[in-house]
């Protein structure tokens, strides 16, 4: 097995255990996050967050969300780097999609609601991309100046 083998496995299984699972994009400083504690009047949430810099401080901001659904016992953050679009193509929308079924939620507004999300993030990395192109919010380590 593979070391992108052994690491989709880790995904895939934290993805079936963890009440909340957090996927956050370093690049774009914004988390998928999914909470799948439900009860009858609350349903599971799929919501793009901002990026926090610890488990616990995303846990406590959960928590502050859905006061309602008491403690988060467990949460999986799975930091990604690779494209928004590779979440699809390495099967984890599916798995997420497949989770959030277990908590309550149909496949049709499961991937509705996770697909709205990707859009948004893919619409950040693009604007990520452009103004890495620009140099925007970016320090240049050297001058273009050749006679130096």
């Amino acid at each position: 097995m593979d070391e992108q083998e052994q690491f989709l496995n880790q995904v895939f299984a934290g993805i079936q255990e963890a009440e909340v699972i957090s996927i956050f994009f370093p690049l774009i400083g914004r988390a998928l996050v999914i909470d799948t504690r439900h009860d009858q009047n609350t349903g599971p949430m799929i919501r793009l967050m901002p990026q926090v810099s610890s488990l616990e401080e995303r846990v406590r901001s959960v928590e502050q969300v859905r006061p309602q659904l008491g403690k988060v016992h467990s949460v999986m953050g799975i930091p990604w780097t690779r494209s928004v679009r590779s979440l699809h193509e390495l099967g984890i929308t599916s798995h997420l999609t497949g989770r959030l079924r277990g908590a309550g939620i149909s496949d049709e507004e499961a991937a509705a609601q996770i697909n709205a999300v990707l859009k948004e993030l893919q619409r950040l990395e693009q604007l990520s991309f452009i103004r890495l192109i620009r140099g925007e919010g970016y320090a240049t380590l050297w001058s273009a100046d050749s006679s130096s």
